[in-house]
């Protein structure tokens, strides 16, 4: 009977296995820059919808509720983001 692990064994060569570096700091602050950019510019989309919407609801109580609810959401999702990007910005300068 075939041994998995002795097959498994000959199959991966150790000497093959690509290495990585770590990131540095410079290029973690831009990849985590254009993460923050893209939420931000997101938020901005969707509150200019949910403007657009709440202006349009034409004072029915149900769409204009929909439309500051969507408002106050992605206010707290900004808030979030914020807080997480603060944390990360602590975390990294702790360890770097």
């Amino acid at each position: 009977m075939i041994n998995l692990f002795s097959l498994a064994v000959g199959i991966i060569d150790p000497t093959n296995i690509p290495h990585t570096t770590p990131a540095d700091k410079t290029t973690l602050n831009k990849g985590l820059l254009t993460t923050y950019v893209v939420v931000g510019a997101i938020a901005v989309m969707l509150i200019v919808i949910a403007g657009f919407r709440y202006v349009i609801s034409e004072g029915d109580p149900s769409r204009v509720a929909d439309a500051r609810r969507s408002i106050i959401y992605t206010g707290v999702g900004l808030v979030v983001t914020a807080s997480a990007a603060t944390i990360i910005a602590a975390l990294i300068g702790a360890f770097h």
